[in-house]
């Protein structure tokens, strides 16, 4: 069996403590254990692994099929998908994503799990991948005298500059925003939905980093940074939203 550098992700530490130690005493290297999507996607940044082992609940608002799609964007890996979840809903989402090398469900036993990844690097061939478009998802805005190029996936909220034409970008992994000298209005038709949603005339905020809603706030995943939900704009953000409420009594 040809030792491979793992990334883990998987939101149970001691689940991903087990799994360590199964991969380690067959001969592998596990580069990370990630327990949420910044995690997973800043690991496999920092160490490109030779194959990714997924949960598909993960800490946070994104789950294991957005780190699939993440990631993909930077290496065609196999990607062996180990989960508890058997929904069909959660199969169609991931087949639709990203053509998984193998579909594991938990429990699962040890042997079983070297083997799967044993066969899933075998049988991996990068030019049966289907290649996912990094440039749909990226976009050159003008900075100082030349263009950045900004990840969308990675922007968390835009908003107005007070008493300017000129917008704020937050990005997730970036500690100070980048100012761009536009209108929210023209920069809109670049960040639209699904995953972006325009609150009010000066706020836009990326839908995959809300992490939690109360009264009329909003809170920003990784940053705690709180906005204010507009009245006119509730209804339409929880429509957005994959909201479960509680049985009327």
């Amino acid at each position: 069996m040809e030792a491979l550098n793992i990334l883990i992700v998987e939101d149970d530490v001691l689940t991903a403590a087990d799994i360590r130690k199964t991969l380690e005493r067959t001969g592998h290297r596990v580069t990370a254990s990630a327990r949420t999507f910044q995690e997973a996607v800043m690991a496999a940044r920092n160490e490109r692994p030779d194959l990714l082992l997924l949960d598909i609940h993960l800490n946070g608002s994104q789950d294991g099929v957005a780190v699939a799609g993440e990631i993909l964007k930077q290496y065609q890996i196999p990607i062996v998908v180990l989960t508890a979840n058997t929904e069909d809903e959660t199969y169609k989402r991931v087949k639709e994503t990203f053509v998984p090398a193998a579909y594991i469900t938990k429990p699962f036993r040890h042997l079983d799990l070297t083997r799967v990844i044993d066969l899933a690097w075998h049988n991996f061939r990068p030019d049966a991948m289907p290649e996912i478009s990094a440039v749909a998802d990226s976009v050159f805005l003008p900075v100082d005298k030349g263009f950045q190029k900004i990840i969308k996936s990675e922007v968390t909220y835009i908003a107005t500059k007070k008493s300017t034409h000129s917008v704020n970008v937050y990005e997730v992994y970036k500690k100070e925003p980048l100012l761009i000298n536009l209108s929210m209005g023209h920069l809109e038709q670049y960040f639209g939905l699904p995953h972006f949603f325009r609150l009010s005339r000066s706020l836009m905020v990326n839908l995959n980093y809300i992490e939690r809603i109360e009264g009329a706030q909003l809170k920003i995943q990784e940053t705690g940074i709180l906005l204010t939900i507009p009245e006119a704009a509730r209804t339409d953000l929880m429509r957005k939203l994959a909201i479960v409420r509680g049985p009327r009594k």
